[in-house]
């Protein structure tokens, strides 16, 4: 009857086995659900970003205005990108991206000195909507390949 006392053991094991599974699969799911909230507050700050940006450059230029833009799309924007690679998500071209939104905002017609006003047919604006759509595209790109 000693022989088979193991066996008492084996639902034990099969109990705990169980719960270990639930709960990293739990964990897991956790993760991916703060992970997407962060990832949309990423895209608000950038929608945001982009209505600030269409607004500076085709209604009149203040040095308010582009104070809050210039904050948003640099420190904002890379708080929000620090906490998303801390969190496991890897950014791949995002950070080039970055770069092409900033310059699309700020390499033309940024300077108050030489600012004039643009329609939305604007190349400027274009090229805005284009690089926020590519970084936009790229962040959701990146945690689909990370959870799918």
């Amino acid at each position: 009857m000693n022989e088979f006392a193991w066996i008492q053991s084996i639902p034990w094991l099969l109990v705990v086995l169980g719960w270990y599974l639930v709960n990293r699969q739990n964990n897991s799911r956790e993760k991916r659900k703060e992970l997407r909230a962060l990832l949309d507050q990423t895209q608000k700050l950038l929608d945001e970003i982009e209505i600030q940006a269409v607004e500076y450059h085709t209604v009149e230029a203040t040095v308010q205005r582009a104070f809050f833009l210039k904050r948003a799309l640099g420190l904002k924007l890379h708080q929000k990108f620090e906490i998303l690679s801390k969190r496991s998500l890897e950014l791949r071209l995002c950070k080039k991206y970055h770069i092409e939104l900033r310059k699309a905002i700020t390499l033309s017609n940024f300077d108050s000195a030489k600012y004039e006003k643009k329609e939305l047919s604007d190349q400027i604006i274009k090229d805005i909507w284009l690089a926020k759509d590519r970084l936009s595209h790229e962040l959701e790109t990146c945690f689909v390949k990370e959870y799918d």
